[in-house]
């Protein structure tokens, strides 16, 4: 077989005409029941950006994105492959280039729209991260965003709040409760500080604190919050460059909200972490019992699903005590130890209504975090003990 070669925008009007009809009766329903197709290709050739598979002179592949200016958008029209080269790599490299152009001229997402019935279509955008923005039973109106916007993400939308008082109130002491025992005398690294109330916690365990965050605005609250007693740093994780490594590193309820946990692990390990430091990794829970209670209440189709609410606040996974290990080894850390923090079995607006009461006492909350060591896979959060792997 000749190889296959890509290029961008070098078809001609006639070779658009004939590859969407030899296509045709592989769309669903088929191209020419719902198009002109010579109308179709004039658009095409005329209008959008073409990314191209060439055998020979004859265009087998083709994807056809239209550009908005105004509003930094971008369009596929159409994803084609002749039917004798269906079930290559060809789609996957076309769209590869597709998203190579549309990252590398600042375009912040990709729209399209998908007949319902097309299986094969739908599983192809959901597996590339395209999200349904529709509820029609027809047409999917899908999108990819390219551009993280992290203060929205940050923002407490109307039925879930970004952050409770469970958490600064409850989960904040327990979870220093917990890392105390293994904190090291040296630096202090804190990746996603938010707003610096968890922060606050750390001043009187280490005198030299740095902070990653992606979310300027927080970064400007947490300015206010610590003042000039931490060193604070506005990137994402993925471009941050640090100037030393640290002994001690925290990342607590921010992995979930990665792209590329993975990753973001490896740079720790291989570029962060000291010789000997350590990194205290927690995350929700996918056990935990207030969780298991609303998927046998209908409120989520599963334990480890990703709420809509939760995905509005840039969650990505949720993760349970074997998945999070398997990202840390993946990553190359060494898992040290292994824990959880406080069984619970409400919700956080729960609690925080419980809280405001005198029906919780502090003895009641430590047996919770007692009970919590016993069995982590039960807890709210859970927590691994990193050290530096080879």
């Amino acid at each position: 077989m000749n190889k296959i070669k890509y290029k961008n925008n070098t078809s001609s009007l006639k070779a658009i005409r004939e590859h969407l009809n030899e296509c045709s009766n592989s769309f669903v329903p088929s191209l020419d029941t719902y198009v002109d197709i010579d109308d179709y290709s004039e658009k095409i050739y005329q209008k959008a950006v073409k990314f191209e598979a060439y055998i020979d002179k004859d265009l087998i592949g083709l994807i056809a994105l239209y550009i908005n200016l105004d509003i930094k958008t971008t369009f596929i029209t159409n994803i084609s492959v002749l039917p004798d080269y269906q079930g290559s790599k060809i789609t996957k490299i076309l769209f590869a280039n597709c998203l190579e152009y549309v990252i590398s001229n600042n375009f912040d997402k990709i729209t399209l729209e998908v007949k319902s019935d097309n299986i094969r279509a739908c599983k192809f955008y959901k597996k590339n991260g395209f999200q349904i923005t529709n509820n029609s039973k027809e047409i999917y109106k899908m999108e990819l965003i390219l551009k993280r916007d992290y203060n929205k993400e940050s923002k407490d939308t109307a039925d879930h709040n970004y952050a409770y008082d469970f958490d600064f109130d409850v989960m904040h002491p327990f979870m220093i409760r917990s890392f105390e025992p293994y904190f090291i005398k040296g630096n202090m690294l804190e990746l996603g500080s938010y707003k610096g109330d968890f922060t606050k916690r750390f001043i009187p365990y280490f005198d030299d604190i740095t902070c990653v965050e992606a979310a300027d605005e927080a970064i400007k609250e947490a300015k206010k919050n610590l003042g000039d007693k931490v060193k604070l740093i506005n990137s994402l994780f993925e471009n941050a460059t640090l100037p030393v490594k640290y002994d001690n590193i925290v990342l607590t309820h921010v992995l979930e909200h990665l792209d590329d946990p993975v990753a973001v692990l490896k740079r720790i390990n291989d570029e962060w972490l000291n010789e000997g430091g350590r990194l205290f990794l927690v995350t929700p829970n996918a056990m935990a019992p207030s969780r298991q209670i609303a998927v046998k209440m209908g409120l989520i189709t599963h334990n480890s699903a990703v709420t809509p609410a939760e995905e509005e606040h840039g969650h990505r996974i949720t993760y349970t005590l074997d998945t999070l290990e398997r990202d840390a080894k993946a990553a190359g850390l060494k898992v040290a130890h292994r824990s959880g923090i406080f069984f619970k079995a409400l919700a956080n607006f729960q609690w925080d209504r419980l809280l405001q009461t005198d029906i919780i006492s502090k003895e009641y909350l430590d047996g919770c975090y007692e009970l919590g060591q016993q069995y982590p896979e039960l807890c709210s959060s859970i927590f691994l003990l990193c050290e530096k792997g080879k």
